[in-house]
This record gives C-alpha cells, structure tokens and sequence, in this order.
C-alpha cells in the first residue's frame, strides 16, 4: 500500500514516522506546504492513502497505521488502549506546550509555561510509580511482550523523547530513573533508531527567543522558568497524583463509561435547547451529576484528586479555607477515603442520588444508546436471585420455560391493533437489512402475545391439551419517548413473562392470583418491599385484557408510587383474536381462557430506592450478590509470621461461611486501606462486614457490622457460620419492617376533594371512596394536575383488602355512589 504522510516538525508526527518504521510501510514523508486537500492544516500530521481516505491527527495518524496489520500489538488490547489514551490527553499535550514555548515556536507565556511544567512533573511522577514495581522484577518493557513493541510503548517513549530533548532537566532525571530506563531501552530498539536517532537530553532547559516572548525571558534558564513562582501569579495548583487505585483496563473503562454518560448530557441539552417539552431541568440535572460521578470515578481509578486553588493573600500565601459545610453523617468520610462517594442525597436531591448510586454501586454502566444500560455482574446477580425463586415457584404449578423469537411481524401486530394500541408508539421497527430497505418492516417484541398466540392456535386442539402453561425469560424492546431511568423505565429490560391458556375462567382466576402471591413474595420476601395486591381500574388494566392484578410499591423519598408487577386474566379476547378453540369434553367448541403475566429488573430499581441511604446500596441480604465481606486489617508493627497468620485465618473464616451457605468474599488486598475497603463495600450495599484486625487475631473473634443500621456486635470466630445466617434473617426483618412503617405511614383517607392534592403534596398515597367511572378518573388526573405541585394523581389500584364501605358513601369527587375503595397517588 502507498502511502503518504504530510508533516511539519514537532507536531507529533513523531509517533506516526516511528509506527511505519516498526511495520515496514512502504511511505513517503512530505512537506505539509505540498498537500492539496480539504482538512485542516492544523491537524497535521495527515496521512493519505489509507481506506476510507485521509486522516489526520498525530494519533489518529499513528493508530491508522498500527490497525493495517503490519505492526504488533502483543499486550493486551485495553491494557494499550489505556495507556495510548493517558499519553494522548495527559502526557503528550504537557510535554507539546512545554517544548514549543522553549524552543520559541509560540509565545513564551509565564503562567501557561509553570502550569504545564508543574503537569508534566506530576505525569513523569505517575509514570515511574507505575515502572518502579515493573523493574524490581527486571521487566525490561513498559507494556510490551518480550521484544515486541506495542502502541504503547511508542506513544509514551516519543513524548518522553520530545520532554528530554528540551523540557527536563538533570535533576528530573535524577527523580525519575525508572523513567530514563524506559525512554533509553525503548529507544534502542533497531526500528525506533532507524526512525529517529538516539534520544538527546539536557542539563539544563534554556528558553530559545522567538521576538514574541515575555520581556526578559530569553535567557532564562530552567532553574527559573520551571520553578513555580511563591508570589501572586504562581500558576493555579493542579490536581495532584498519587499512586493509581485501578489497572489500566479499569480506567479504561471508568473514562469510557463516563464519555458515554457525556454523549447522555448532551443528548439532552441539545434536547432541551431544541424545545422537547419533555427534557426537564431535572432530568438534565441528574444527568450531569451522574457524568461527575463518573469523571471523579476515573479520577480516583487514575490517583488524581483535584487540588483546591491559592488564593491571593500576602505574600502570596493561601487563603484561609471557608468553614466546611456540615456533611451528612458517614457521607464525608466515604467521599474522602474513596474518592467515589456520593455526592448528592436522597433527601434533597433523589434523582440525582439514583442516577449517581447506581452507577457508583456498580449495578450499571451507561451505555452510547439512550434508555439502554449495562447490567454490570452485581445487578445481574440480584436479577438472578429474583428469577431462581419464581422459576422454581412456577415450575412447582406445571410451568415450562420455552423461547420465542426476537421479532413481530407487522400482520401479526395488526391482527391485535387494540391490544398494541397502548405500545404502538414503544415499538422499535426494522426497516433495512445492510444497505436495502425491507419490503416488511419487522418490529421488535414490545410483549409475546402476537408472537406466542398463533402457536397456542396449533397445538391446543383438545382439553385434553389444557391447560397450557408456558414462560419464557427474555429481553424486550419499548421505545420509550418519557425521560429513561435505569431499571425504572428504559428502552430495553430483562423480564420474565408467562402465557397460559385454561378450558375454564375459574381456573385461569384462580392462576391470575396465585401468580400475583409470587409476585407479592418477591418484594416482601426477597427484596424486603412491602406492596399493596389490588386490582387495577379499567382505565389502567392492560390493553386487551378482562382485568389486570397488581403489587404496588411506594418510595418514601419521592413520595410516588410505582407498579411493581401484574398478573392478567385476559378472558377469550385473544382467543378470538387467534382462533384458539378446542374440543371441550361434551364434543362442542369453546375458547380458551388466558391469563399473562410478568415481571421485570424493575424490581432492582425499586429496592435501591426505597433502601438506599446517603452512603450507597444498602440491599437485603437475600438477594445481595455478597451477604458478608472479611476484611483483614494487619499493621506495619505485625511481625511476618503474624501477617501471615491473619491472611490465613481470614480464608479459613471465608470458607466457613461458605460452608454454612452464605456468599461471602476475603478482602485481603493490601494496596487499599481499611477505610477505602469499608466505603467501597458499604457503597455497594454488603449486608454484612467482618472486621478482623490484630487484636482480633489474638482473641480469637472479629466483630461484625450491619450495613443496614451500622450496629456492630463482637462474634467468635467458631460462631460466625451460626450467628451470620441469622444476622442476616435479621436484617431481612428489619429492613421489611422499616419500610412497611413508612409506607403506612404514607397512607391517608380523603372522603371529599378537601385536602386530597395537599396530601399528594405532602408525599402521600390517598385511600379514598370511588364511583369506578372512566370519567371521574379523568377529572381526578385533570384537577389534581392544576391544584397540585408535582404532577397528576392517578388509581395505584383497588385494594384486594377493603375498609368497611357504609352505605350511602359518596365518591370524593363526584359525589354519585361509591362503590369501592381505591388508592391514589402520584407515580412513577
């Protein structure tokens, strides 16, 4: 292949010259004044006959290259990726700003010139912590696998080639041997010398005159322009860097989830800006404070923590800090030992709380597609308790799990337009396959009804055949149009949804309630939710259905209610839709009785927030992915054998919990702190902590602290595998009974319109008498719109358990008959 590379010097071409000299391409280096096409001149380099055409950019440049084929890449790719990254955004433009400022390219600028000199102080120091524990061990490379190099090794090595020949002093080398070392054994490489010579350095850095520099600069020597000044123009303190807390493959992924979380933000600003009336200030609020909790993610991953800036008092000292704000209790502390504590809380600000607490709790990582996300392992593994519960429970009444397919034909959505009424705006279509456009579009299943019922058609022929009961867990596809939040409402989710089919209503009545008892056993008994059973209105029963059962939940902190799962008799609509009939016993034909329900990862996103606190996740301990972590706390004063001892009591306390039938892990590693270990744990919301330190070694026990109340009790260590268990039933208990209280407590009765938006105000659920009209349901949702202050009121549901209803009771609102009792509120 041809290629071409339009360069000048000192741009980083550097980097792109040294990868066509590793890969032996066959590539001709031209003058930038010689090219002829359209890109910007100020990204050269541009390299031109690669596919798809020219690119231009010293990295792009250079990557280009790599990917043809020719050029290794032997160390892990995201290891690569990484570092390629830190050197692009931290090392290379420092080492740029200072090299063209001392060899009189641009203007010599003072402030500018201390502040990239400080930042590429701090980037030399974080790269020899990273090659110091490499070289004790001989390791002769940076990132690369024996003699091969990767594009790591040449993006850091020609920056550091660029910092030496000008822009680092002897005394830098003298605090960065490991540094040198790299550069020099790198360098030595046949196809890096061929490229570029040997490197060259300085003693001293010397500040060549350009006729624009600051007075008197010229002559300055390196002693002087590096030094940052003690007086009022010292250069803002940057962030500082300490040793990084992640492996390059986490940081790699911290920055690209919190890039993806950027294209979120923007997202909905350009939203906003463009006048979509369903972006609120809110929903943009939340986003960017997720974003900065993903920034400070990768931060802490990297060792940076920002500085706080000097201020301008006397002799240039610092100003004296204003007083702290007081934290919330704990808060402070997880912030300032993780670097990754929240910031927001979930009394003043909720939605950012959630946005950043599943994040932070690595449940989910935002995704480049809006309303979908990642379920990181600690989710999926919550999800998999729920499902290995209800799978057992439904298998128990004679269900069986089968799979259909992904996508819907757009006749099979026809035939049941009243049904799909409700999601036609929700399905996602496929119009095109490559570059054709279908002749029939294809949706993608908002739900399996159109999908499964023509099958029930052809194998229910008899009632011998019935009843039928399939269940399929599956992902499903909702556009949603209304702002996503993960687990609450998103674009794709995980659920389980069951189809039976029955001779008799009776028996398919008799399902829709057992079903929905699961359900009810789900929240309350695994995720420690109390619910409320009930039946939904006609206004709000699913599309196509006869009637639609329901548990609702409540949030405290919001004061809204969100359904959390439902159970449908659906009678012989679809039935009729399908044409599933049988052979009844008497030799006529009847229909079908059917019944659906399902149930989603919703149920994750309604426990973190009717659990979660200002510190993290805090999740009930039959569903946490841990129930108890054993932390080992040994000190610098312990001898060998005591260290030793410890490690190896705290794998035998692990193994004991295990053995008992807890999850439990050892968090043995030494390069994080005892307090960095207890935040990180409570963020993720572990039930359970065992603290075993010295003093605990000798005495034989550790002591053990709840996530839930932060109550500590002392345990002997030949205890833990009886005693743990039954914390932890505990801690269920109490978790459940806590939420049952404010949820009671967060029920009123209106028997008028008197008083009932104030109490939706005051984050209330509203139990009132009803007349069960489509109509009145209109008008509640209409007035309590104008009246109230966050939103309309709509039914929650009929309670299956209902007070006592007096004769001649009036509906609150219209004043006719009532014939029920219904609960209101504000949802989700």
């Amino acid at each position: 292949m041809a290629l071409s590379m339009y360069t000048k010097p000192h741009d980083g071409s550097i980097k792109s010259k040294v990868v066509a000299s590793l890969g032996e391409h066959d590539i001709a280096f031209l003058p930038l004044a010689s090219y002829d096409g359209a890109i910007d001149p100020a990204l050269a380099p541009i390299l031109r006959g690669v596919p798809g055409g020219d690119v231009a950019g010293a990295t792009t440049c250079a990557k280009a290259l790599a990917s043809t084929g020719t050029y290794p890449m032997y160390a892990p790719r995201e290891q690569v990726d990484a570092w390629v990254k830190w050197d692009d955004e931290v090392l290379a433009p420092r080492v740029a700003t200072c090299v063209k400022m001392l060899r009189g390219e641009t203007p010599f600028v003072r402030a500018a010139f201390d502040d990239a000199a400080t930042r590429l102080d701090a980037a030399l120091a974080e790269l020899e912590r990273y090659l110091a524990p490499r070289y004790e061990k001989d390791d002769e490379r940076f990132m690369a696998d024996g003699e091969n190099l990767t594009l790591a090794d040449v993006f850091v090595v020609c920056s550091l080639y660029d910092a030496f020949s000008c822009a680092v002093d002897a005394a830098a080398k003298e605090r960065y041997p490991n540094v040198c070392r790299l550069l020099y054994t790198v360098a030595a490489s046949p196809g890096i010398q061929k490229a570029i010579g040997t490197p060259t350095s300085v003693d001293a850095v010397t500040i060549q005159s350009s006729g624009n520099n600051d007075s008197g600069a010229a002559a300055e020597s390196a002693a002087t322009a590096a030094k940052p000044r003690s007086s009022s123009r010292s250069a803002p303190a940057p962030a500082a860097t300490g040793p990084p807390t992640g492996t390059p493959e986490e940081i790699a992924a911290a920055e690209a989830a919190a890039s993806a979380q950027g294209l979120v933000v923007k997202s909905l600003k350009d939203a906003k800006k463009a006048g979509d009336a369903t972006v609120t200030d809110d929903q943009v609020k939340a986003a960017v404070a997720t974003l900065l909790v993903l920034k400070k993610r990768a931060d802490a991953l990297k060792g940076v923590v920002a500085a706080p800036p000097k201020g301008k008092g006397k002799g240039g000292g610092e100003k004296k800090p204003p007083p702290a704000k007081k934290e919330k209790a704990g808060n402070a502390k997880a912030i300032k030992e993780t670097g990754l504590g929240l910031t927001a809380s979930v009394e003043d600000d909720f939605g950012a709380w959630y946005s950043q607490v599943v994040v932070a709790g690595e449940l989910i990582e935002y995704y480049d597609i809006s309303g979908c996300y990642i379920l990181r392992p600690w989710a999926y593994s919550m999800w998999e308790c729920i499902k290995d519960f209800f799978d057992a429970e439904i298998k128990k009444t004679g269900v069986e799990n089968c799979y259909f397919p992904l996508f819907v034909s757009a006749a099979r959505l026809e035939a049941e337009k009243d049904h799909i009424e409700d999601f036609a705006p929700e399905v996602a279509w496929v119009t095109r396959s490559g570059q054709s456009d279908l002749d029939i579009p294809i949706a993608v299943r908002p739900t399996s009804e159109t999908v499964m019922y023509p099958q029930f058609a052809n194998w229910i022929r008899s009632h011998r055949d019935l009843p039928l009961k399939l269940n399929q867990w599956c992902n499903v596809v909702r556009w949603e149009f209304k702002h996503p939040t993960p687990f609450i409402r998103s674009r794709e989710f995980l659920w389980q949804e069951g189809h039976t089919a029955f001779t008799n209503k009776k028996d398919a009545d008799a399902e829709v309630r057992h079903i929905l008892e699961l359900y009810r056993r789900v929240y309350e008994e695994l995720l420690a939710v109390p619910v409320i059973p009930g039946v939904k209105s006609e206004k709000e029963k699913f599309a196509g259905g006869l009637y639609t059962t329901t548990v609702e939940a409540f949030v405290p902190a919001t004061g809204r209610g969100i359904q959390g799962a439902t159970s449908h008799c659906l009678g012989q609509n679809f039935a009729k839709m399908f044409d599933i009939t049988f052979e009844n016993a008497t030799g006529g034909r009847s229909m079908a009785w059917q019944n659906s329900w399902g149930c989603t990862t919703r149920t994750i996103g309604v426990a973190v927030m009717v659990h979660g606190d200002d510190i993290g996740l805090v999740l009930p301990p039959r569903v946490a992915p841990l129930q108890a972590v054993v932390i080992t706390i040994p000190n610098t004063k312990m001898s060998k054998e005591d260290t030793g001892r410890m490690k190896e009591t705290g794998q035998k306390m692990t193994a004991s919990l295990l053995a008992a039938g807890m999850r439990a892990k050892l968090d043995d590693r030494d390069n994080y702190t005892p307090g960095w270990k207890y935040n990180h744990w409570e963020l993720k919301g572990v039930p359970l902590r065992c603290e075993f330190g010295p003093r605990d070694l000798e005495a034989g026990h550790c002591v053990v602290v709840r996530r839930d109340n932060r109550a500590k009790e002392t345990v002997k260590l030949e205890d833990l595998p009886t005693r743990l268990p039954k914390l932890c039933e505990e801690m269920q208990a109490d978790m459940l009974a806590r939420a049952t209280k404010k949820r009671n407590e967060a029920i009123t009765t209106c028997t008028s319109w008197d008083g009932f938006v104030a109490a939706l105000d005051a984050k209330k659920m509203v139990l009132t008498p009803w007349c069960e009209t489509k109509e009145s349901e209109e008008l509640v949702k209409k007035r309590s719109m104008d009246d109230g202050e966050g939103g309309a009121a709509k039914t929650l549901c009929i309670p299956f358990i209902q007070p006592p209803l007096e004769p001649g009771t009036k509906c609150f609102v219209t004043g006719a008959p009532a014939t029920t009792w219904v609960i209101w509120g504000r949802s989700y």
